[in-house]
């Protein structure tokens, strides 16, 4: 998948096509799922959220990361939830 293709690109140090790796998996999520919540887009927001932070933008990365922790929260509501939490701990990096 785009996604696990951005994984890879961002781990063997390609960090521009793990950019557009997650761009265009983040474009056709959106597209599939509309504006609902849903979990393989927080989760691709996420991943975006580590990139942008580790090329330094950090600014992009809170965004990315308050918009994945919104949509996670939509999700599982006030219940304690690991994906939650691991947004939260990015956060808070």
């Amino acid at each position: 998948t785009l996604h696990a293709l951005g994984d890879l690109s961002r781990q063997t140090g390609d960090l521009e096509q793990a950019k557009q790796h997650f761009a265009e998996s983040l474009r056709m999520k959106r597209s599939l799922y509309g504006d609902r919540d849903h979990p393989d887009v927080a989760a691709t927001l996420h991943a975006l959220g580590d990139l942008s932070r580790q090329t330094g933008d950090l600014e992009q990365a809170k965004q990315h990361f308050a918009e994945s922790l919104r949509m996670k929260r939509s999700l599982y509501g006030d219940r304690d939830h690991p994906d939650v939490a691991a947004t939260l701990h990015a956060l808070g990096d």
